[in-house]
Formats: C-alpha cells, structure tokens, sequence
C-alpha cells in the first residue's frame, strides 16, 4: 500500500468516525425546551404569586441561567433562580402590584447552547405579603445541575478513536507486509 492509499484510508477512517459520533450526537446536543409554566403563558391569575415557575424537558445549567419578571412598576424579582430538577423557579418580591407581567427568560441547555423566551401573564390583585421571618431557619433547597454529555456519549466516542486508530495501525501493517513481498528476495 502506498503512503498515499495509507493516508486516505487513515482519512476515510476519520470521516467515518465523525460521521459516527454526528449520528450519536443529536440527542444530547438538543437544547432545552420550556414544557410548562406556572403562571401559563397569557394567563390571568386571581393573585400575583410568590414565584414563576419554568418547567422544561430536562435539566439546565445554572452558569449563564437568568429569569427577570417585570410588572407594572419594574422588575419584582427577589433574588437569583433556583434550579431544582427540570424547573427554574424565579421568587417575587413579595407583595409585587396587581397588573400585566412580562418573564423573559434565558437557560443554559446542557450541551451549553442557551435558550430563551419571553411569556406573559396578567394578576388581578396584588400578591400577598409574606409573613415576618421565624426564628428557625428553613433549610435550603439543593440547586442540581447537569453536567455537559451523558456518558454514553463519551463512550461512543472513545470506541470511534480506538476503530479508527485500529484501522490505522491495520491499514499501515498491510502496507509494510505489502511492500515486504514486493521487494527483491521478499516472499
């Protein structure tokens, strides 16, 4: 085999293994999407809540996560979003006005790409005040996220580089094994 044929079998073997691992990605490279939401888009609530609550299909990263609720006199969120699971929930100051609300969100999906939308929701009263704090402290909710690629992903593409480097190594001691017969004295 000639070091021209070597290296486009070497090439057709990493085309291959690309293809392969491009077959295999798509399901974890989908993004998130929002399946559900509480307050439901262009809905109208008796009250406004204590919180908004973004469900989507699996889980997003924290890194880069952000929900701002605006009503009628500005932003009424009450500190950063919880991640819990496959929900994002956003608290709102407590007491915020009766009124048109806009949510315009935005989540790290965990291949890394973020998503975003806007929904909106209107309260026909203001939300309630929220009682004084208590002398026992509640204990906070564990925040998960999801790390990058499932690791079956990983798996496919370790396999993909050991056949391509076998196919490689292969092709080249054919080759070596081919230009042994075809020198003089070879056999």
């Amino acid at each position: 085999m000639t070091r021209r044929r070597f290296r486009a079998a070497l090439a057709s073997s990493l085309v291959g293994a690309v293809i392969l691992c491009g077959v295999a990605a798509p399901p974890a490279a989908a993004h998130d999407v929002l399946v559900a939401s509480s307050p439901a888009n262009r809905s109208t609530v008796t009250r406004t809540p204590d919180e908004v609550v973004l469900t989507f299909d699996r889980p997003a990263i924290a890194l880069g996560t952000q929900v701002v609720v605006t009503g009628p006199t500005g932003p009424v969120n009450d500190g950063a979003p919880l991640l819990v699971d496959n929900t994002v929930t956003q608290p709102l100051a407590a007491g915020a006005p009766a009124g048109a609300y806009t949510v315009e969100w935005r989540v790290t999906s965990a291949d890394g790409h973020p998503v975003s939308g806007t929904l909106r929701f209107a309260a026909t009263a203001a939300g309630a005040a929220r009682p004084a704090a208590s002398s026992t402290p509640l204990p906070a909710q564990p925040a998960t996220t999801t790390p990058g690629a499932p690791s079956w992903v990983w798996l496919l593409l370790v396999v993909a580089v050991l056949a391509t480097a076998s196919g490689a190594l292969w092709s080249r001691r054919r080759h070596r094994s081919t230009a042994a017969r075809s020198q003089p004295g070879g056999k």
